[in-house]
């Protein structure tokens, strides 16, 4: 594997210049997870971690002398925030343009705001598609039991 590939463990002063640049603790640059500890901390697994890193879909993570993947607590949070965002059905090329626009700096956050305002409302019809979608299940499933002899109860349904 060839280090200059990868991200080595930036110096104490390029962490610090990092914590400022993201306004942010100097402690949550810091890469000290392995990834089998961010494995645990996201649910995700080992090989879904290389793969978005390997896509772009998270920032290359810095390497111990060993070539280890080391994170820090903002590459989790990063990570998290890609997993959430891929929850909500954003697809994986949008997200890799997120990440490309955040890559560059405070300059695009007008486009990543417009971006996730997108998503917020793609998200909010499919909130109010799916409660119309209950609604409906609802008045089915009263209506059958009306015809079948349940009653609803607190804890479910009794036959009467």
């Amino acid at each position: 594997m060839k280090q200059s590939k990868h991200s080595s463990i930036p110096s104490q002063s390029e962490l610090a210049a990092k914590a400022k640049l993201l306004d942010v603790p100097a402690t949550q640059v810091i890469p000290d997870k392995s990834i089998s500890e961010v494995q645990t901390l996201t649910n995700l697994s080992i090989d879904t971690l290389r793969y978005y890193e390997k896509i772009g879909l998270i920032d290359s993570i810095a390497r111990d002398a060993s070539g280890h993947r080391l994170y820090s607590d903002l590459d989790v949070e990063r990570i998290r925030f890609v997993r959430r965002l891929r929850a909500t059905g954003m697809p994986v090329s949008r997200i890799t343009q997120y990440v490309q626009l955040r890559a560059q700096g405070p300059d695009t956050a007008d486009s990543r705001l417009h971006m996730l305002l997108d998503h917020r409302e793609k998200l909010l019809r499919m909130q109010q598609e799916l409660a119309d979608s209950l609604n409906l299940l609802d008045s089915k499933i009263l209506y059958y039991r009306h015809l079948v002899g349940h009653k609803d109860t607190d804890r479910g349904t009794t036959k009467q």
